[in-house]
C-alpha cells in the first residue's frame, strides 16, 4: 500500500489560491512507526518498522487569472528504514497544480487539478525503483469558519523495476485509482485537526513466507527475507483498499509546526484464488514542519 499524507492532502486542499508570485522553501522531519511495514498476510509475514525521514522543498506560487492561481513544488526526501534497511530510499518529487475559485463568498469551492512525479531508488530494493505518476482533482470549501470539506480522485501510475529472474515479473509495476474525502477542523485561533477517508482501487502487492496459492504476476523479494526468516514471495493482486487517518497540525511560531497522524489501513484481494486474502496495519507518525522565504 502507497502513504499519501494526510497532512499534505488536508492542508493544501485548505490554502487558497496564490494571490501574488511567491517563492517558499520548506524542511520536513518524521518518525513514523508502521505496525506491518512489510505488508504480511499472516503473523509469520507481519513485521514493524520505524521510519525516519526528511525532505527539503521548494514551492513557487504564481498568478494566472482574478481567482486562480499555480503552484509548482519541487523536493527531495530521504527515508531511513531502522528495521528493513534495504528499503531505506531516496525520492525526488515534482508536482504542478492549478486552482480556481470561481465565486466570492467565503464558502465558494476551490477546485484543483494536478500532476506528480515521484522517482525513488532503494538503499538495495531494484524491484521497488522506478517511478510513480498521478494525475488528480480535487475541491474543497468552507461550512463554517472553522469547518472546511473536501474530496478528491486520482489515478496512479507506478513503474517498477525488473527482479531479472526467470519467470518473475516487475511487480511493482502498479495501477491505481483514489477516491477520498476529507474534514479539517479549526482548534482554537491556530490548531487543525482533520481526518481522512480513503479508497483505493486496483493493484496492491502482498508478501508472505507462509503462503505460495496466488496465481498471476509473482516475485521473490531479497529485502525482506533476513527479518521475516525465509524466501519471501510478493504477488500482485487487485484488491480494494480503505485508508483511515486522523491528525493534528499545531502551527507555531515562525513558519514552525508540529503534525501529529495515526493512520488504519486495510487491503484486501478481490479476485481469483487470491479473494479473501488481505492485510492490514497502523501507522503513528509524528513530524516537524518549517517554511521559510
Amino acid at each position: 500500500m502507497k502513504r499519501y499524507p494526510a497532512i499534505a492532502a488536508a492542508l493544501l486542499m485548505a490554502a487558497p489560491p496564490a494571490l501574488a508570485d511567491s517563492t517558499r522553501y520548506g524542511l520536513d522531519a518524521e518518525v513514523l512507526h508502521d505496525s506491518n511495514a512489510s505488508r504480511g498476510l499472516y503473523d509469520a509475514d507481519r513485521k514493524a518498522d520505524n521510519i525516519l525521514s526528511v525532505e527539503g522543498s521548494v514551492t513557487h506560487s504564481m498568478v494566472t487569472g482574478a481567482r486562480s492561481g499555480a503552484v509548482f513544488r519541487a523536493g527531495a526526501r530521504y527515508s531511513q528504514f531502522t528495521t528493513f534497511d534495504d528499503l531505506s530510499n531516496l525520492a525526488l518529487t515534482g508536482r504542478a497544480a492549478w486552482r480556481i475559485q470561481p465565486g466570492m463568498e467565503f464558502s465558494s469551492p476551490i477546485f484543483e487539478v494536478a500532476g506528480n512525479l515521484v522517482w525513488l531508488q532503494h538503499a538495495d530494493s531494484t524491484i521497488r525503483d522506478g517511478t510513480i505518476a498521478t494525475l488528480e482533482a480535487s475541491v474543497g470549501s468552507h461550512v463554517t469558519d472553522r469547518v472546511r470539506l473536501g474530496a478528491g480522485a486520482a489515478m496512479d501510475q507506478r513503474s517498477g523495476g525488473d527482479p531479472g529472474r526467470a519467470g518473475e515479473v516487475a511487480i511493482y509495476d502498479l495501477k491505481n485509482t483514489r477516491l477520498w474525502g476529507t474534514l479539517d477542523y479549526r482548534i482554537g485561533g491556530k490548531s487543525t485537526a482533520y481526518g481522512r477517508i480513503m479508497y483505493v482501487g486496483g493493484d496492491q502487492v502482498f508478501n508472505s513466507v507462509t503462503s505460495s496459492g496466488f496465481s498471476g504476476a509473482w516475485a521473490t523479494d531479497p529485502a525482506l527475507a533476513g527479518e521475516l526468516g525465509g524466501l519471501v514471495n510478493s504477488y500482485r493482486v487487485d484488491s480494494s483498499t480503505f485508508v483511515y487517518d486522523v491528525g493534528l497540525n499545531v502551527p507555531l511560531a515562525g513558519g514552525h509546526a508540529l503534525d501529529f497522524l495515526f493512520s488504519y489501513y486495510t487491503s484486501k484481494a478481490e479476485e481469483g484464488s487470491q479473494t479473501g486474502n488481505k492485510y492490514d496495519g497502523m501507522l503513528l507518525r509524528a513530524s516537524y514542519l518549517y517554511r521559510f522565504q
